[in-house]
C-alpha cells in the first residue's frame, strides 16, 4: 500500500512537473513570437527609410508649407512642385550620415547630398559652410528703411562691405546644373535663345521662355486698365538677360550666367536710384537708408505677376537690386517653409 501511494504520489508530481514544463515552453514560444514580430516590423521600417523613393510630390499646404515630418521632406516637396520636369529620389547614406539626393532628367543623373539644405556633391561636404542653403527666405513685403534701428543698420552695412561679400557663403548652384545643363559656359550657351519681352529682345535660357511669355501677357493685360503699368512698359529702355559672369565682389556665379535672370532698365531710371552698389560706390555709406520713394521700382502689380510665375524680385533683397528678376520658383513656394 505504501508502495502504491508512493507510486501515485510520484506520478502526480511527475505530471505536475510535465505541466510546468509545458507552461514554460508555452511562455517561451509566446515571447519568441513577440520578439520575431518586433524584428519584422523594425526591418520593414529600416527598409522604408533606406530604399530610394520617388513619385508624386507630397501635398503643398496653403502658404507653401509641405506636409511631412522633417525639413528634407518639405524641401523635396517644394523642389518637385517647382521643377516637375525632373525626377527626385532620396535615400539615406549611413556612411555619410546624410541624405543622398538623386536627380534625373532625360538620360542624365546627378547625385548630391542634402548637406542641411545646400544640395552639394560629395567632394564639397567637408566645406559645406562655404555655401548657403538652396531655399532661403525672401520677404513678401519691402522693409521700410525708416523702421531700421541702429543695430540693424550696422548689420546691413557690414553685410554689404566688400570684405564680407568676398568671404560670405555663396549660392550652391549644383542642382541647377541638373535642371538646366549649366555646368560650363559651353553647355549653357547651347540653351540660350532670343525672345521678346514687353517689346524688347532678350537672351535667356530656353526653359524660362514660357514663364516669361506668361508674365508678358499678364503685364500687357494689366496695362489696359492700370496707368502705372502702362507707363512702366512705355518707359522701359532695355531688358538684359544672359551674361556669363560672377556676382560682383563674390566668387559665386550669377544667375545671369545661366540665363535665368533678366534686368529691366527704365529710361534715365526716372531720376531715381536703382541699385545699392552703384550708390555705395559713389561714397554713400548710408545706401541702406535711401527712402523707398527715392528708389526706382516696378509697380506692385508687376512684381506680383512675376512672383506668380516663379520669379523673385531683387528689390526685396537686403542688398537691393531693383532692376533684377530671377527665375527661382522654389523660393516662392518655400517662402513659408523658411520664414523666420
Amino acid at each position: 500500500m505504501r508502495y502504491l501511494y508512493s507510486t501515485m504520489l510520484d506520478n502526480e508530481q511527475e505530471r505536475d512537473n510535465e505541466g510546468g514544463t509545458q507552461d514554460s515552453k508555452s511562455n517561451l514560444s509566446h515571447l519568441f513570437r513577440i520578439a520575431l514580430g518586433f524584428a519584422v516590423v523594425s526591418a520593414l521600417i529600416l527598409i522604408y527609410l533606406l530604399v530610394p523613393r520617388s513619385g508624386p510630390a507630397p501635398r503643398i499646404l496653403a502658404g507653401g508649407l509641405a506636409s511631412g515630418p522633417s525639413m528634407i521632406v518639405q524641401e523635396l516637396s517644394v523642389l518637385r512642385s517647382a521643377y516637375p520636369g525632373i525626377k527626385i529620389e532620396n535615400t539615406f547614406d549611413p556612411i555619410k550620415s546624410d541624405w543622398k539626393i538623386i536627380i534625373s532628367k532625360d538620360d542624365k543623373t546627378m547625385e548630391l547630398y542634402w548637406a542641411e539644405g545646400r544640395y552639394l556633391p560629395e567632394k564639397l561636404l567637408a566645406s559645406k559652410d562655404r555655401y548657403r542653403r538652396l531655399i532661403f527666405y525672401i520677404p513678401d513685403k519691402l522693409v521700410d528703411p525708416a523702421t531700421l534701428n541702429h543695430d540693424q543698420i550696422e548689420e546691413i552695412r557690414a553685410f554689404g562691405s566688400s570684405e564680407s561679400r568676398e568671404t560670405a557663403p555663396i549660392s550652391a548652384t549644383y542642382i541647377f546644373e541638373s535642371i538646366y545643363d549649366t555646368s560650363t559656359r559651353q553647355n549653357v550657351e547651347r540653351h540660350i535663345v532670343k525672345t521678346s519681352f514687353l517689346g524688347k529682345q532678350v537672351s535667356v535660357h530656353e526653359q524660362i521662355v514660357e514663364p516669361l511669355k506668361r508674365v508678358d501677357t499678364q503685364i500687357r493685360t494689366a496695362a489696359t486698365t492700370n496707368p502705372l503699368v502702362e507707363e512702366f512698359i512705355r518707359n522701359l529702355n532695355s531688358a538684359e538677360g544672359y551674361s556669363w559672369r560672377q556676382i560682383r565682389d563674390t566668387s559665386g556665379i550669377s544667375f545671369h550666367s545661366m540665363g535665368l535672370a533678366i534686368d529691366l532698365l527704365p529710361r534715365r531710371w526716372q531720376n531715381k536710384i536703382i541699385y545699392w552698389n552703384w550708390e555705395k560706390n559713389k561714397g554713400n555709406e548710408d545706401w541702406m537708408l535711401i527712402p523707398l520713394s527715392e528708389r526706382w521700382m516696378p509697380p506692385d502689380i508687376v512684381i506680383d505677376i512675376f512672383e506668380k510665375e516663379g520669379f523673385i524680385w531683387g528689390g526685396k533683397w537686403t542688398v537691393w537690386d531693383n532692376m533684377h528678376f530671377e527665375y527661382r520658383p522654389e523660393l516662392i513656394l518655400g517662402r513659408e517653409l523658411v520664414k523666420p
